[in-house]
């Protein structure tokens, strides 16, 4: 098994969203548990955006919090609503900086965990 695949098996195995979204707010790599939100498959996100998969006014939203961690540099965590295929659903979203990936200096990851 290589680094990556053990990488991904480690976040598929987690109960939260894990993502990881380029400075153009597109998906690079994501977690199991984002794509059950989704209701899509992993190769069907990757390089789609969260205006692909939520209303407008909550992709707005996730994309103003991307904005702000990327220009600060400096982790963020917020609550967040949003209506998925079947329904509401409330997060912990903690979001990140990470540099230098795939040519895009201010991409931005996160785990967000649904408040029950």
């Amino acid at each position: 098994m290589t680094q990556a695949d053990l990488l991904q098996n480690f976040i598929d195995s987690a109960n939260a969203a894990i993502y990881l979204k380029d400075d153009q707010g597109r998906f690079l790599m994501i977690n199991r548990r984002v794509a059950e939100m989704f209701n899509a498959g992993k190769d069907d996100i990757i390089g789609k955006t969260d205006h692909d998969f939520v209303s407008r006014e909550d992709a707005d939203k996730f994309r103003e919090y991307d904005r702000q961690v990327a220009e600060a540099g400096v982790p963020m965590t917020v609550e967040a609503t949003v209506s998925l295929p079947d329904g509401e659903h409330t997060f912990v979203d903690h979001k990140f900086p990470v540099a230098d990936i795939e040519g895009s200096p201010n991409a931005v990851g996160g785990i967000a965990i649904e408040i029950q």
